[in-house]
């Protein structure tokens, strides 16, 4: 290396200046680095230069491999260290076996190989030798790589580039002492003496895995809203278990003591108890006989701590992972089905025939006439006979509803313009059932079209996102707390989503085929083989005839026929 490679002076102080690869320039968003390194002395330049070439290298590694539009994330020195611990006990098992398989057959070939470690060893401990700054870099450019991460702050990229260093250095002391036949020495740097506990913590660990689960939910686009749920989890995961722990005091009994101790947590407990420790929550919750969180959620928070740790044994920094397997301690004695249940048959006639669907209907001096009246009076119906989902009604587009060269009307539900669906079997075109028609959905969207003008595509435009950007989340709120308890009493597991149950139940009464469920509400049924994707299974056409079979005991609404089209 050139002694004023990369480096330019101007006036009296020296520049750091290189060309970033053209691969890289799309990515990177500039043709070269340059940045001033503050001195005037030539040999402080250099170091200062080793450094910062260690760091670019490093990053432009790291995006080559990772083919994102973003920077690795920086990483802790300490789950650097132990990366590196791992990287030179692999190296150090095959210059093992190397030696082994093909060991000095004089003395003289012996005392060569000597001389010839000595060198090696020679070159690591002069620090102005170039050819050992590049075996240092190189060394750190893998095991960086291998981490996923990245070092910004200068002192901390020094720092490891000096640990680097050493850990090469113990590599070569190893060799030497067998060649000399030396096997009983322990490791000559304490660093890398497999004896010592990793430096990492648990905490550091929760780190790494939530910057990458973070950058994935990212670039998959998920909800927010499931983003901040895994930041809980992870929350509540480092406070039960220490953020200082070490990660090899998170042992198998450890991990059962989480499991014990999760099952007494209380639901909402930060809206129930808020500013208290975890323990704290807790003995309160013990106390005031408070529910706490249902088996569904303890599996997530056990499950997230299963990630956790296999992200640590996949980058070796623990040999396994003691949460393999782990299940809530107590088993769910309800069925997927059991737990949300259908409304019954004098739930549905009561609500849909109550007080506020008559009001609409009826030619009294006062109508119901608030701003709330399109969607109050249309989700429930939407959703009694085609269930959907709230949302997935809430951000229909006027478009959305369309008719099939055969002339079945439907509505598509897609994650097209700006939408969001659950799951990709969300994505599906519901035929619009007669009784819809009748009571002048139509009517009401072509009204709104003209209403909303260009500009707003939506039907239900007045419905505005909550922050996880939700657009029923208000609505569903509101008919659950006032508009639903007006008219009737819903029971234990019974809500406004209970009516895409009713749905489900409905098209079952009429021995609709598995692939209705599947095109009209997304269910996946069991047993489900690749060739029923075949064709065009989600055709509207096929199943029209089901849907307007879907039909409740003694629900009449004739009073409605009409009415809709005129909100």
């Amino acid at each position: 290396m050139a002694e004023t490679h990369h480096l330019q002076k101007r006036g009296n102080a020296w520049h750091y200046y290189r060309r970033v690869p053209t691969a890289l320039v799309p990515v990177v968003g500039k043709a070269f680095v340059k940045k001033s390194l503050g001195t005037s002395d030539l040999k402080k330049a250099k170091i200062l230069r080793n450094a910062l070439n260690v760091q670019i290298d490093a990053e432009f590694a790291a995006v080559e491999v990772q083919g994102t539009d973003t920077p690795p994330a920086p990483m802790s020195l300490a789950v650097l260290t132990e990366h590196l611990r791992q990287h030179i006990k692999g190296l150090d098992q095959r210059s093992a076996a190397s030696l082994a398989a093909d060991p000095p057959e004089t003395e003289l070939e012996r005392v060569e190989r000597l001389k010839d470690v000595g060198i090696d060893l020679h070159v690591l401990k002069d620090r102005d030798d170039p050819d050992g700054d590049r075996w240092v870099a190189s060394v750190f450019d893998k095991v960086l790589v291998q981490a996923g991460g990245s070092l910004s702050q200068k002192e901390a990229l020094t720092g490891f580039a000096e640990i680097v260093r050493r850990g090469l250095m113990e590599l070569q002391h190893r060799r030497l002492d067998r060649l000399r036949d030396d096997f009983s020495a322990r490791p000559h740097d304490p660093l890398f003496d497999t004896q010592n506990a990793p430096p990492v913590t648990f905490g550091e660990l929760c780190n790494v895995y939530w910057t990458v689960k973070s950058a994935e939910l990212a670039a998959n686009q998920t909800n927010e809203k499931r983003g901040d749920r895994i930041e809980g989890e992870i929350a509540l995961i480092k406070e039960a278990l220490g953020a200082e722990t070490g990660l090899v005091s998170i042992t198998y009994d450890r991990v059962q003591a989480f499991r014990v101790l999760i099952a007494k947590v209380p639901a909402n407990r930060n809206k129930v108890f808020p500013g208290l420790t975890l323990q704290q929550q807790i003995d309160r919750a013990a106390k005031a006989g408070k529910p706490v969180l249902s088996i569904k959620s303890q599996g997530l928070y056990l499950r997230c701590l299963f990630d956790i740790l296999e992200a640590g044994r996949v980058r070796n920094l623990i040999p396994n992972n003691p949460a393999t397997g782990l299940k809530p301690l107590q088993k769910d004695k309800e069925t997927e089905a059991e737990k949300r249940m259908p409304w019954d048959a004098n739930q549905v006639k009561g609500f849909f025939e109550g007080k506020f669907y008559h009001r609409c209907a009826s030619d009294l001096p006062s109508p119901y006439t608030l701003k709330d009246k399109g969607w109050r009076f249309w989700l429930p119906l939407l959703m009694l006979f085609s269930g959907a989902r709230p949302n997935e009604l809430a951000q229909l587009h006027c478009d959305d509803i369309r008719q099939t060269e055969a002339g079945t009307w439907y509505f598509s539900l897609s994650d097209e313009n700006g939408k969001t669906l659950k799951t990709g079997s969300s994505r599906r075109r519901v035929p619009l059932h007669s009784e819809l028609v009748k009571i002048g959905f139509l009517e009401f969207v072509e009204a709104r079209r003209k209403r909303n003008g260009p500009k707003e595509p939506r039907i239900f435009a007045e419905l505005k996102p909550d922050k996880y950007g939700s657009l029923a989340a208000y609505a569903s709120k509101r008919l659950r707390d006032t508009f639903i308890p007006e008219e009737i009493t819903l029971q234990e597991r019974q809500t406004f989503y209970s009516l895409r149950h009713n749905v489900r139940d409905a098209l079952r009464r009429v021995k609709a085929p598995a692939d209705t469920l599947l095109a009209v509400c997304g269910w996946t049924p069991a047993g489900k083989s690749v060739s029923d994707d075949y064709g065009d299974v989600g055709n509207p056409d096929l199943h029209r005839e089901y849907v307007d079979a879907i039909a409740y005991p003694g629900l009449d609404l004739t009073f409605l026929h009409g009415v809709g089209g005129k909100l």
